[in-house]
């Protein structure tokens, strides 16, 4: 009797300990399975794919390209997926100088950033030297010598105690730099200065030293419109032209006497 109890004992041991085998395989399978994976996801992200290899900036024009990636922080060899796109973007943006960006990967290799700048449209005078300023008024840099004059310098009153990130307040320059951001920039570029004769009323010189007579700081669109078509025609006009006076409903062009 003892010798069937014992072996009925061992019988029902059986069972158990192939279960704990079975149960022990399955482990190591799945540990084994675990190793691969992170070895593969490894050899993986060490493809050239997954490093940075070239980096694609748009939308600039007024701040180069390498100073965008450096104040993005981004460079290239770094692994695609360590560089934080949406850190990058907000980093940026608190540069004064940049309205709007967006940072995204693009595999294989490849960072696109999209910015959209704050663009000086004029240059006015300060109490130190000089600013440039975005259309609505923002103070983007400030110098003490006059640059290569790229944009409209307005002339006829002094800005002070302003520095970078301050906002111009003068309700006359406001205007006139609504006036001018409402032009395209190829025609912008064709005016060195705009002059506030009076408070209320502006002339601006072409590069060709001819007048565009603003005259009262009103109707501001229509006049924009307006100097845009002149401007566009004036690089073709057959005439030299002194003046177009935008003051009155009808615009005015008075040509150039000849010698």
């Amino acid at each position: 009797m003892e010798e069937h109890k014992e072996s009925g004992q061992r019988d029902q041991k059986l069972p158990a300990e192939k279960a704990e085998t079975k149960s022990w395989h399955w482990l190591l399978q799945g540990l084994l399975f675990l190793v691969i994976a992170v070895g593969g996801a490894a050899a993986v992200a060490c493809l050239p794919a997954f490093t940075l290899q070239d980096i694609r900036v748009e939308g600039n024009s007024y701040v180069p390209a390498e100073e965008i990636c450096r104040i993005a922080g981004v460079y290239r060899g770094e692994h695609m997926l360590q560089v934080k796109t949406d850190a990058a973007a907000r980093t940026l943006i608190r540069d004064l100088r940049i309205e709007q960006a967006e940072v995204r990967r693009v595999f294989p290799g490849e960072l696109v950033i999209e910015v959209k700048e704050r663009l000086p449209v004029a240059r006015v005078i300060c109490d130190y030297g000089y600013l440039d300023v975005d259309h609505q008024g923002m103070v983007l840099s400030a110098y003490r010598t006059p640059k290569a004059r790229t944009i409209p310098l307005i002339t006829g009153v002094k800005m002070h105690d302003l520095y970078i990130g301050d906002a111009v307040d003068d309700a006359a320059v406001q205007k006139l730099l609504e006036y001018l951001n409402m032009l395209n920039p190829e025609e912008r570029q064709q005016i060195n200065e705009i002059a506030l004769v009076r408070p209320d009323y502006a002339v601006a010189y072409t590069a060709g030293a001819v007048q565009i007579r603003i005259g009262a700081l009103d109707r501001l669109d229509a006049k924009a419109a307006l100097t845009q078509d002149f401007l566009a025609e004036l690089k073709t006009a057959k005439h030299p032209i002194e003046y177009i006076d935008l003051s009155f409903a009808t615009p005015f062009i008075k040509f150039r006497e000849g010698k």
